[in-house]
Parts: structure tokens; C-alpha cells; sequence
């Protein structure tokens, strides 16, 4: 399949109709295709170029074939030369001429079957007058020439099959009105001549159907490898979202995190202190899974995952689900009140959702909502990236443990802020590390 033909095949709509046609027709014997309309528009489509090539060529190789036929035939009818100069140097040509525009552009079938009847069974009828004129020996010469051509035109124009047996029935009528009209020979040479081309040219339309049936068997193989890389481009695209990222709440995971993470350590250009991570808790999200549910704590995770996101800078920042409740986001270009300022945004957000937290009723008696804590740190040229997340893990550590719903930043450089009011720095590594399962009680 040439390129072209493949390109033209891609630009046809892929239908789950189309797909299951397919797989029918591929399972059926070659010679029991037929197409549904919707597929015979399909082939129309991915066979245009091709058709339309064969066609134009055909018109201009055969119009000026018929001009070099006018000295050709002063060899053999001089007498004759200015009905041939007229029917085979000027009347045929401007026949093919005027049905060139045609095949210009994409028709029905319809069109261009008719289109090539007219044009092939005038040139016919224009020979067999030439046939006369000319007379003699040379009146069965021209008829048999021109039924050559006719034949000929059978086989190279690529249209459906019910034009073709159109064409050898025009050509057959033709050919035998002007042959028995042959008077060098009687009506029994006329009829076994008649029948003699009948044959041999329904032979040639039978072969001519057997290559547009393997045609289409071509454009069914075509359409169905087409369809199953597109499954399997599908799938792929499905499994990588799948490894990068979270069902629930669509945002990365931590495979994502640590190949951004990645990119902007080995990138030259980034200036390591212009780097943040902020590690992000709900609070007390253990004692809402445990009195409303895992539906419940999934439609929370999943509406704070949106109000983080959108508390975040578009093209700048990055969240992801880190695991459970626990979300880390990636600051860059970032300043340490940037920070501050961004991670008190994604608290007030979360608080804001009003998400009522039924274990908060039970343990203190008063009504609360879902809150959440975060924990920042910077990043540093001489600190490895797992150095930097231990340091956003140790001040959410200690933004838990200091009352929950709080804002820790942890930097060698600044102070730590609560609800923006100064308290005494958290340096990286002072705090203790409490194990993760101790921190998800928290």
C-alpha cells in the first residue's frame, strides 16, 4: 500500500460499525464481500487518488495516442486522411478533454461511472464511423482496434464493478451494430466475430471483478490494522496514565513527583533555592473513614485535591497525591513568603470546603470541619531532594503537633510561621522523626 493510499486511509473516520464490518468480511471468503454503504464511501475515500490519477492519465495518453494515429493511418488508408485527421486527431482528443474536468475532484459513483461510458462509447461510435468512412480491409481494423481500447479501459479504470459490466455491454452493442453493418462480410462471420469478442472481453471484465474484490479485501486488512494500532495507542496512553497518575483525584503520583522532581535537579538553569516542596495532611482524616465511610473519605481526598490544585500557580506549580491523605506540592521560582503565602491559601481553601468531619463530633463534642496542615522547606545545592522532602516532613510534623490547621516553613534562613504569627525556627533534622504510621494517627 502506497504512502499516499495509506494517508487517504487515515483520514477516514475510525466507527465502531466500520470496526465490526471489518472483522465480518475479513472472515468471509474474498469472494462473498460486499460492502455496506457506509463502507463503500470509506473505500471511495481512501481509493480517490489513485482512481482519479489512472483516469486523468488514461484521457491525455489515449487523446494523444489518437493524434499520432493521423500519419499512422496515411500508411494505411491515404485516401481517408482528412475524415481521420478530423475523427482521430481532433474529435476524440477534444472527447477526452471534456471529460478530464470530471475527475478533477471526488463525484459519486454514479458520476464517474457514467462519465467514463460516455466518453469511452463516443469514441467507439466516433471509430466505427471512421471504420466506415475508411472502409475495405480497414473497416475491421479499426473496429477491433477501438474494442481493444475499450477492453483495455475495462481493466485500468478502478470503478465499481456494475460500471465495468456497463462499459463491456456499451462496447459489446456498439461493436456489433457496426459489424454486422460490415458489408465485407456475411451476418455468420459478423455473429461468430461477435461472439468471439463477447467472450474474451467478459473474461476480461470476470478478472477485472476478482481485482476490485482482493482491492477491498486490501482496504479491510488496511482499515483493521488501522483501527487495532489505534486500540493499542489507546491502551498504552491508558497505562501511562495509569502509572503517573492518581484515579481518585487525577492529579500525579509519586512516580510523576519523582520524575519531576528529577528533571529540575539535573536542570542547570533552575537555581536550587528557588525550589519548594510543601508537604500537605488532612487532619484527623483517620477518624472520618473510620465514622462516615471510605466513600465519604474518598469524595473529601478527592474535592481538597481540587481546591489545592486550584490554590496553586498554573505552569509553575505541581501537585501530587503523595499517598492516603497526604498531597506534596512543587513550588519553583519561589520565595520563602511565596511560599508561605501559597501554602496558607491551599489551608484557607480546604477549610473553606466545609467538609463536616463526624469524628471531630464524637471525639470533642463541638462540630468541625476537615482541615489541613503543611509543612515547607526550601531546597539547597549541597541537599539531595529526599533531604528536602525529610525537611517539609519534619515541619508538617510539627505543624501537626502544634494544633493542626497550620502552616510550618522550614528553612536554615527563615523563621517558622503559624497562622502568621512568628514562633521559634524549626532548623532541618531538630525535630524528631516520628514513623509515617505515627503520623497518620495524628
Amino acid at each position: 500500500m502506497s504512502p499516499t493510499a495509506q494517508d487517504d486511509a487515515i483520514s477516514i473516520a475510525m466507527t465502531p460499525a466500520l470496526e465490526a464490518e471489518t472483522e465480518m468480511l475479513l472472515a468471509q471468503r474474498t469472494r462473498d464481500i460486499r460492502f455496506s454503504p457506509e463502507m463503500a464511501a470509506a473505500y471511495r475515500i481512501k481509493t480517490w487518488r489513485q482512481r482519479s490519477k489512472i483516469a486523468r492519465s488514461w484521457m491525455v495518453w489515449v487523446g494523444l495516442i489518437s493524434m499520432a494515429f493521423v500519419p499512422i493511418s496515411f500508411l494505411l488508408a491515404p485516401a481517408s486522411i482528412w475524415s481521420t485527421a478530423i475523427i482521430s486527431g481532433l474529435l476524440v482528443p477534444t472527447l477526452h478533454a471534456c471529460a478530464y474536468p470530471v475527475w478533477r475532484k471526488p463525484r459519486s459513483a454514479a458520476v464517474e461511472g457514467l462519465s467514463l461510458i460516455v466518453l469511452m462509447s463516443s469514441v467507439m461510435i466516433a471509430y466505427g464511423a471512421l471504420a466506415v468512412a475508411v472502409g475495405g480491409r480497414n473497416y475491421e481494423l479499426f473496429l477491433i482496434y477501438i474494442l481493444y481500447v475499450n477492453t483495455i479501459a475495462i481493466v485500468v479504470f478502478n470503478v465499481e464493478y456494475v460500471w465495468s459490466i456497463a462499459l463491456m455491454i456499451s462496447s459489446m452493442a456498439i461493436f456489433a451494430g457496426f459489424e454486422v453493418c460490415n458489408p465485407e462480410i456475411n451476418i455468420e462471420e459478423a455473429m461468430g466475430t461477435l461472439v468471439f469478442y463477447t467472450v474474451a472481453i467478459y473474461a476480461v471484465t470476470v478478472a477485472r471483478k476478482t481485482q476490485f474484490l482482493f482491492g477491498q479485501k486490501a482496504f479491510l486488512m488496511l482499515m483493521r490494522d488501522r483501527y487495532r494500532s489505534e486500540a493499542l495507542t489507546a491502551a498504552n496512553q491508558q497505562l501511562e496514565v495509569l502509572a503517573t497518575r492518581d484515579p481518585l483525584t487525577g492529579l500525579g503520583n509519586r512516580r510523576s513527583a519523582a520524575e519531576l522532581i528529577d528533571r529540575l535537579w539535573n536542570d542547570r538553569g533552575t537555581a536550587k533555592a528557588s525550589i519548594a516542596f510543601v508537604m500537605a495532611d488532612l487532619d484527623s482524616f483517620k477518624r472520618l473513614n473510620d465514622t462516615a465511610g471510605h466513600a465519604a473519605g474518598d469524595e473529601c481526598i478527592r474535592r481538597s485535591a481540587e481546591a489545592i490544585e486550584r490554590s496553586v500557580r498554573a505552569g509553575y506549580d505541581a501537585v501530587f497525591r503523595y499517598g492516603g491523605e497526604e498531597f506534596l506540592i512543587v513550588l519553583t521560582n519561589a520565595t520563602p513568603d511565596l511560599a508561605w503565602t501559597l501554602a496558607e491559601r491551599v489551608r484557607c481553601a480546604v477549610e473553606a470546603l466545609g467538609i463536616v468531619n463526624p469524628g471531630i463530633d464524637k471525639a470533642a463534642g463541638i462540630g468541625g470541619v476537615v482541615t489541613i496542615s503543611l509543612g515547607v522547606a526550601f531546597a539547597r545545592d549541597e541537599a539531595a531532594p529526599e533531604l528536602v522532602a525529610k525537611w517539609a516532613d519534619d515541619a508538617l510534623y510539627d505543624a501537626k503537633h502544634s494544633g493542626r490547621n497550620l502552616v510550618f516553613l522550614s528553612t536554615a534562613q527563615s523563621d517558622n510561621r503559624r497562622c502568621g504569627q512568628s514562633v521559634a525556627a524549626v532548623q532541618p533534622g531538630n525535630s524528631a522523626s516520628p514513623s509515617k504510621a505515627a503520623r497518620m494517627m495524628a
